[in-house]
């Protein structure tokens, strides 16, 4: 029997004492006690006290966990509550559109209308941004768990933006017109109790009809506490907690942001000698961070619900993006004083020679410039001008073509950041080309050779593309062949079915 425990469970649910519920009972605290650790049990007209002083039942209070009926009977009441809400909503809906002229309806669905299409570009804008960023952070992933990842989040945001779209609207709707209604009925309600006492209460009872006659004015009336909707309450709640969760998910980037920001403040000081332009880059950097703080402070706001200063912030939001255009300003004013640094002025370039020898069917190709000179010589060679931080390589390919292409040194990246620094500090902009040029020395005859051979290889992978795109069509032709004839068999599998099941009919008629 549970009893014990379930009396236990009342009384601490109720923070009453063993001497309070005895004097409630009308018993001594020694017999609580006595109950309550199954020494003895209370008398038949103690439990139907019990009963009904905590709203349970018999059978409740001596055979159920009465925690699990008071959460069943709490679970029960609010479902019953959002229903309630709901039918009441729809019948609020039905009688004040009886109440309203047809123009105010027209009206008002031209409203509901407007919002829903202001919604509608705002809930595509912010689909299209995160389609593209969804797109750059999933992009690493294999082409099927890609399609797979994206169309659930694409099918969840669809979803999640048609709820707040109708969310949206309804509770505004309830805003803008049913709650307006609530009031204009009651008070006209209180002022047929007392009309005719004064000329004031007239007035009043114009005022409170006025969103059913002529308004001069535009009248918003806000959510009373005491008609708040249970129905529309529990859905923006859940939508709220998704919002801010998609509110810090937005500030996480501009958290990242500010960092960058913060270190590439520290790092700007290294061109302090370039004048007007470490001024200008010094301002946009400070605006950004000013304009950072602001969008971060708006979504911690969002987040915590709190009030957001708007007039502070919009000034400070002005004020980095002025800045900004100050910034941006001075910047290009300090780089009309820089020179670009060319090939010839580049005292970094160095060469690379390499001598080979020739075999039937080489050729000589590369992703820079390559050139020909003849000279009076046996072999090849290879001649590629770069900058000091890189080497020149080589790689031949199985159709015999040889690839020149350059790396960079190792253990020279920090070597040309200082170099590159140094030069901006001199108000050049340094030129740190792989390969600038490709020359490629030999005989006449080898010239030709090489060039014919080029050539023939790049009219072999012509027609080789050209046969992989043929034989793709055809594959395709042939899938679409198969598709028309699967489908003509499924059709006479039916009509199949259909004369098996007409003669077992008729077999059946003649038997």
């Amino acid at each position: 029997m549970k009893l014990p425990d379930n009396l236990k469970r009342i009384r601490k649910e109720n923070n009453l004492s063993q001497e309070q519920l005895a004097e409630k009972l009308g018993v001594s605290r020694q017999a609580v006690s006595k109950w309550e650790s199954g020494q003895s049990y209370p008398e038949m007209d103690k439990v139907l006290t019990i009963c009904k002083l905590f709203n349970y039942n018999i059978d409740e209070l001596m055979n159920e966990n009465v925690k699990e009926v008071k959460e069943n009977k709490d679970s029960k009441n609010n479902l019953n509550k959002y229903v309630e809400d709901f039918f009441s909503y729809i019948t609020k809906t039905i009688t004040m559109f009886a109440n309203m002229k047809f123009t105010q309806i027209i009206k008002c669905i031209i409203e509901q209308c407007f919002i829903g299409i202001i919604l509608f570009l705002i809930l595509g804008i912010i689909g299209g941004i995160g389609s593209q960023v969804v797109r750059g952070l999933l992009g690493w992933l294999p082409y099927n768990a890609y399609s797979l990842a994206y169309d659930i989040l694409d099918a969840i945001y669809i979803i999640f933006a048609l709820v707040i779209g109708v969310v949206i609207i309804l509770h505004a709707f309830k805003i803008r017109y049913l709650d307006y209604f609530e009031i204009a009925e009651q008070s006209e309600k209180e002022e047929k109790d007392t009309e005719g006492n004064d000329k004031e209460s007239e007035n009043n009872k114009k005022d409170s009809k006025v969103l059913f006659e002529k308004r001069k004015e535009k009248i918003i009336i806000r959510d009373p506490a005491h008609s708040e909707s249970k129905f529309l309450s529990g859905i923006t709640k859940i939508i709220m907690f998704g919002v801010k969760l998609a509110v810090g998910f937005f500030a996480f980037w501009f958290i990242i942001g500010l960092i960058a920001l913060t270190v590439a403040l520290v790092c700007s000081f290294v061109f302090i000698k370039t004048g007007m332009l470490f001024v200008g880059a010094l301002i946009c950097i400070l605006a950004g961070i000013a304009a950072d703080l602001v969008i971060i402070e708006i979504a911690y706001n969002i987040i915590v619900s709190k009030k957001c200063k708007k007039t502070r912030m919009a000034l400070q939001f002005i004020s980095a993006v002025i800045a900004c255009g100050i910034g941006i300003g001075f910047i290009l004013i300090g780089m009309s004083g820089f020179n670009y640094s060319t090939k010839g002025d580049n005292s970094n370039i160095v060469e690379t020679k390499l001598y080979i020898d020739y075999e039937e069917g080489l050729s000589v190709d590369s992703y820079y410039t390559v050139s020909f000179v003849e000279e009076d010589r046996d072999n090849i060679k290879l001649v590629a001008e770069h900058s000091k931080y890189f080497y020149m390589n080589t790689t031949k390919t199985a159709s015999n073509t040889l690839y020149v292409y350059s790396d960079l040194k190792e253990n020279e990246e920090f070597n040309m950041i200082r170099d590159s620094i140094d030069s901006i500090n001199r108000k050049e902009i340094p030129a740190y080309e792989g390969i600038y040029e490709v020359k490629v020395y030999a005989s006449k005859e080898v010239i030709e050779k090489l060039q014919e051979n080029e050539s023939s290889k790049i009219k072999r992978q012509k027609d080789y593309n050209n046969r992989i795109n043929q034989l793709e069509q055809d594959v395709s032709d042939k899938q679409d062949t198969i598709d028309d004839l699967t489908e003509r068999i499924d059709e006479l599998e039916d009509l199949i079915i259909r004369y098996e099941e007409n003669l077992n009919k008729y077999e059946l008629q003649d038997n």
